[in-house]
């Protein structure tokens, strides 16, 4: 059942069932945009939420959500469902606790105490005739007070394709298997009149036709009629086969890959198509031949094969957690290294440009008009190299000479006639 589904996969997260609410029918092309969107237009009466994962459900061909509320379900708030991509997506939740309920959990917490009626009458200032009055009383009324409030199951019609504003067989199953359990103090032919009021066209005249048969057939014969009619029809060689070809989808994490199996396994354990002992092995050989496990991961998993050892659903989830969180914490720490070497990559590039910027002003500053210019044409210093014949008619000054005044100068050269 859907409930139990709810229960059971809060119990694997560590979070309260009744906060919790089970979201069915959403298309597996669905994006967490769109579902996000979705549940936040439909559930923004509640309160705060986290999606907290998402599984496709091969008997619904389609995925299943859960929701973490910030608070217990308000339950007059609640949709029954949400108007989202591909149809109506079905909400299921925890059932509140009955009055019938609410006092035998009174009655066994005072057992447990040792406490008796007759006892906490005393404690409480109240007489037993009064106690036993309110008793009495309480159960007589629980009847009234269970029909004047109860949930109304949603639509099935047994048509194919659904209409509008209908529910698939198994998510409208196991809401009114839900409630058939909350409404065990209501007489069966109220009961059959909540089933009847919640069927329409073929399904309703199903329903006509046993009640015709036999008046006396309870809610639950009804609703087991109608699972044969309208059941997953599918034997235990399908449901077994499902079972044993199953494997990780594009995109699917490994936990929600090992979450999916599992709703598989236990289906196929209820249908008879699998030994309930089987599951723990079928569970690692599907983790080692039919996912992408990571190689230490893997190492782990075949390292308890060799030893016999076939870890259980529980366990499972809390191997792949711890390696999920591994690998997680790698790639941030990559991710930083990454960062750190792109900055510097880019201080260096900055640098590197920096200085051709800096020698392209230099060269720029040389240039016409710049520092150190000087007009073409015009006699450096050192131009002439040593060793070069002096021009005609000049002759150098020889070294050691006396002429202080003319240092560094040429003179002509002395004549020859006295």
């Amino acid at each position: 059942m859907a409930v139990t589904l709810l229960q059971d996969w809060c119990r694997w997260m560590g979070v309260s069932a009744r906060r919790g609410l089970l979201i069915l029918g959403i298309p597996e092309n669905c994006d967490e945009a769109e579902l996000h969107e979705s549940l936040e237009a439909a559930l923004w009466p509640l309160g705060h939420f986290t999606v907290l994962g998402k599984v496709f459900r091969e008997e619904d061909n389609a995925s299943a959500a859960l929701v973490e509320l910030d608070r217990e379900v308000n339950y007059a708030l609640v949709p029954r469902a949400i108007a989202g991509t591909g149809g109506p997506w079905n909400v299921v939740f925890v059932p509140r606790y009955s009055g019938e309920e609410f006092l035998s959990r009174v009655f066994h917490f005072l057992e447990q105490q040792g406490q008796m009626v007759e006892t906490m009458a005393g404690v409480l200032g109240l007489g037993l005739r009064r106690v036993c009055w309110l008793r009495s009383v309480t159960q007589a009324i629980q009847p009234l007070v269970e029909t004047l409030r109860y949930e109304r199951l949603g639509v099935f019609s047994g048509r194919d394709p659904l209409a509008p504003g209908e529910e698939p067989f198994e998510a409208w199953l196991d809401h009114a298997s839900d409630m058939l359990q909350v409404w065990q103090s209501v007489s069966e032919r109220e009961k059959r009149r909540r089933l009847m009021e919640g069927l329409r066209g073929t399904a309703l005249q199903l329903m006509h036709e046993l009640l015709a048969d036999n008046p006396a057939r309870t809610a639950e014969d009804c609703l087991a009629a109608l699972t044969q009619v309208f059941g997953d029809n599918a034997t235990q060689r399908t449901i077994r086969m499902r079972c044993l070809t199953a494997h990780q989808q594009p995109g699917e994490g490994l936990s929600a890959f090992v979450l999916r199996l599992e709703v598989l396994l236990q289906k196929g354990i209820e249908k008879g198509a699998l030994a309930r002992g089987s599951a723990d092995l079928l569970r690692l050989r599907h983790m080692l031949t039919r996912a992408i496990v990571p190689e230490p991961l893997d190492e782990v998993l075949r390292k308890l094969r060799m030893a016999g050892r076939c870890p259980s659903f529980l366990e499972m989830m809390g191997i792949v957690r711890e390696s999920e969180a591994w690998e997680a914490s790698l790639a941030r720490v990559e991710g930083a290294q990454a960062e750190e070497g792109a900055g510097a990559q880019a201080e260096e590039e900055a640098g590197a440009q920096a200085e051709e910027g800096a020698g392209a002003q230099a060269e720029e500053g040389a240039g016409p008009g710049g520092p150190g210019y000087e007009p073409e044409g015009l006699p450096q210093a050192g131009d002439q190299e040593a060793g070069e014949p002096p021009e005609e008619g000049l002759e150098p000054i020889p070294e050691g000479s006396g002429n202080v005044d003319g240092a560094g100068e040429t003179i002509p050269p002395e004549s020859s006639s006295g």
